[in-house]
């Protein structure tokens, strides 16, 4: 049977992927710092440690070995350099590193896997990061370590820990006005369940070894899309408004008041749909319906500090917006 190791596995995507792993009969272990708890079965063994920890790590990972390791908890080289150093590589066919598709130059076109990557001042040192990671796991696959790398666009859905949808859906079941800033930025969305099917698709998959892939539903949306499909789902008319950012002062940004940055984010996948991996097909609204019901069903603890001027905002106490 195959074996498989998930760096996380507490929260949202790394959960998401261990479990659908699991459902699909693999051995899974899942590796954790044991700071929140596993709320469901199935894997072989929860493996405790600091990864940051070279020690605690070579001594969980002592005498085990793994066809497949799924990195979702690496941020920085530093994160990765550890792992690669005390992981067992005789039996690993694959090391999958989740990126992001913040590591590309800023671009209002779509960016393909080609695309340049650097600093992005709309991402900062995240994507950075994130970037200077990848160079190191590319550096490896020249190394004939078998690697591959996602690029997910934006994630949503069951179990997600950021305030993005819940944000949304809180504010029109309450009534509450949303800020939105002003422009027509397109932005692309990927469900959960598409997204963690599309990076486990590379198991058993050889012509994807080495090379780097985006991760998204095909369809971009605009924010008004965005809250005219969660109004469907919800059931209720949202109270939007309309922020001229060019009047606000200068101590409020857009993620002050907003769940997301204002700039066009648009990643092609075709790279991955003619290299055969799993075609993502779940849309916008499908997939908040989905969301929904999780929010409604597991209610979760998910503010965002940096959202601290929402209603200073909304309620006009700038003297700055537009109702609609």
């Amino acid at each position: 049977m195959t074996s498989i190791l998930v760096l996380g596995g507490s929260q949202f995507v790394s959960k998401a992927l261990a479990k659908y792993l699991i459902k699909e009969n693999y051995k899974v272990d899942i590796l954790t710092r044991g700071q929140h708890p596993i709320d469901y079965a199935g894997f072989r063994t929860h493996l405790i440690a600091d990864r940051h920890n070279k020690d605690q790590l070579e001594q969980v990972l002592k005498g085990r070995s793994y066809d497949y390791v799924f990195d979702v908890s690496a941020y920085t080289k530093k994160d990765i350099e550890i792992l690669i150093d005390v992981l067992p590589k005789s039996d690993l066919k694959r090391y999958v590193f989740c990126s992001s598709g913040s590591v590309y130059h800023h671009s209002e076109s779509w960016i393909d896997e080609e695309g340049s990557r650097g600093v992005n001042p709309n991402w900062g040192v995240y994507g950075l990061d994130k970037k200077v990671a990848e160079d190191y796991v590319f550096s490896y696959a020249v190394k004939e370590l078998p690697i591959t790398i996602f690029r997910p666009s934006y994630i949503y859905g069951e179990g997600n820990n950021l305030y993005r949808e819940a944000y949304l859906f809180d504010r029109i079941e309450q009534g509450k006005p949303i800020p939105v800033p002003v422009g027509d930025c397109q932005v692309q969305f990927i469900y959960i369940t598409d997204a963690v099917k599309m990076m486990a698709s590379v198991i058993n998959h050889t012509f994807s070894v080495g090379k780097a892939y985006n991760v998204t539903y095909k369809t971009p949306v605009n924010w008004k899309t965005w809250i005219e499909t969660a109004e469907l789902v919800v059931g209720k008319k949202a109270k939007v408004v309309l922020v001229d950012e060019a009047l606000l002062p200068d101590k409020i940004k857009t993620r002050h008041y907003f769940p997301f940055r204002p700039v066009s984010y648009l990643l092609s996948n075709e790279k991955a749909l003619a290299h055969g991996l799993y075609e993502p097909t779940i849309d916008l609204f499908d997939g908040l319906s989905l969301a929904y019901a999780d929010f409604k069903n597991n209610p979760m603890d998910r503010m965002d500090k940096t959202m601290n001027k929402v209603d200073e905002v909304a309620n006009g106490s700038v003297n700055l917006i537009d109702y609609i």
